[in-house]
């Protein structure tokens, strides 16, 4: 729904900032025929009253469409916008007192049920014996024994050939091309046995080839986790959505995304993307109630320990090393000072809070699938979710409460 405000100035709502700011001009100014500072106020007045008025109630809509929106506690969408209708251009030289009435577009009440849902689909891969196969060998490759090859006679001969060969630069850069390497490095893979085992997992105590396959199983599901609750979330997104109808002020915000300077989009455009914009809306006003009514929040310590976790798994370190705990805590504050790093890591923390609450509160449905069954499931989800956020994007704003934009453009 919209609702339209009206807002009364008077000129003694104005006129005291106007005459302080006339006054400096007075003293600034420098013109011909007057000693500096001493040009008649009146002459001031004429010259840039129309201008200085017009700012001054220009900040007092401002400030007082910010104060009314926050005192009424009001949830809007997009920006305030001037009433066409009822608005009519003033005179600032001649009229003095104003009304000015405003647009607003109003978030519709949001009410969730998160344990009625129908189940939503959770995917689990698994991992066959290909899989678990191709993975060992990967293993053994990796922990196995380079064997160096000496150069066959005919690759001897051809380089002894392009030697003693006086050739122009094209066949010669053609040659080059043909010529093998001198040697040839190979690796041997490593046996399976405890050896391997110790080396692939220190500490573990495999001794059987039985418990390396089920160790390696173990991992490669663990490996496949972030992806599947990526794939769950969207499930649950789209649940959500269809389950929670929300009516949006559609005419305002089409108008509001036509006049939006920094959308730039012109009146087709927005008719052509709207469907997909509204969506967006629409999951966001969802992600503003599960913040407030589960009271989820990230804070800077947060952060901080997703960040030094980073640097740990990429630099292992004794922390019981005051030195070394000081070297991290160094790395930590150099990435909390990049603010679009620190942006993107609050929001993968807003998504994992709120995977969890859906793990624990919303209905799921495990289901087993391959692995080249979830890429595909996951390429179409991709696809949509691009479509899904691509007129309109939006962030968990660090540390403020998640809301959407009180900036008002006049």
């Amino acid at each position: 729904m919209t609702a339209t405000i009206k807002i009364e100035i008077l000129k003694q709502d104005y006129e005291e900032k106007v005459i302080k700011q006339l006054k400096d001009f007075q003293h600034k100014a420098n013109l011909p025929g007057f000693r500096p500072g001493k040009v008649p106020v009146g002459l001031v007045r004429k010259m840039y009253g129309k201008a200085i008025v017009a700012d001054e109630v220009n900040k007092i809509i401002s400030d007082s469409l910010a104060q009314y929106i926050q005192d009424e506690k009001l949830g809007v969408l997009g920006n305030p916008l001037p009433n066409i209708e009822k608005n009519h251009d003033y005179l600032f030289e001649t009229e003095q007192d104003f009304e000015f009435f405003f647009d607003l577009g109003l978030a519709p009440e949001i009410k969730l049920n998160l344990t009625t849902l129908p189940p939503v689909s959770r995917y689990v891969i698994k991992v066959d014996d290909k899989m678990l196969d191709n993975s060992i060998e990967d293993i053994r490759k990796r922990f196995g024994t380079p064997i160096i090859t000496e150069p066959s006679k005919d690759e001897n001969k051809l380089a002894e050939t392009n030697n003693e060969t006086e050739l122009n630069n094209d066949v010669v850069a053609s040659d080059e091309k043909q010529k093998p390497e001198n040697d040839k490095t190979e690796i041997e893979p490593a046996a399976l046995g405890v050896e391997l085992y110790e080396k692939a997992y220190p500490g573990k105590e495999i001794t059987t080839e039985e418990q390396f396959r089920e160790q390696i199983k173990q991992d490669l599901s663990a490996s496949f986790v972030g992806e599947t609750e990526k794939l769950f979330y969207h499930n649950v997104t789209e649940a959500l959505l269809h389950e929670s109808p929300i009516q949006l002020p559609d005419l305002f915000l089409k108008r509001w995304l036509a006049e939006h300077k920094e959308n730039n989009l012109t009146p087709e455009k927005v008719e052509e993307q709207y469907g997909s914009f509204s969506e967006s809306m629409k999951w966001q006003l969802i992600e503003n109630k599960l913040f407030q009514e589960f009271n989820l929040k990230v804070e800077d310590a947060e952060i901080r320990n997703y960040i030094k976790n980073y640097f740990f798994r990429m630099i292992p370190m004794n922390m019981e090393d005051e030195e070394a705990e000081k070297r991290f805590d160094s790395l930590v504050d150099t990435v909390m000072k990049n603010t679009e790093q620190v942006q993107k890591i609050n929001d993968d923390l807003y998504t994992g809070k709120l995977i969890d609450l859906f793990k624990s509160n919303i209905p799921s449905e495990e289901i087993e699938i391959s692995y080249e069954e979830f890429v595909t499931l996951a390429s179409a989800k991709q696809n949509h979710e691009y479509d899904h956020n691509h007129l309109h994007e939006h962030d968990h704003e660090h540390n403020h409460e998640h809301t959407h934009d009180d900036n008002h453009e006049h």
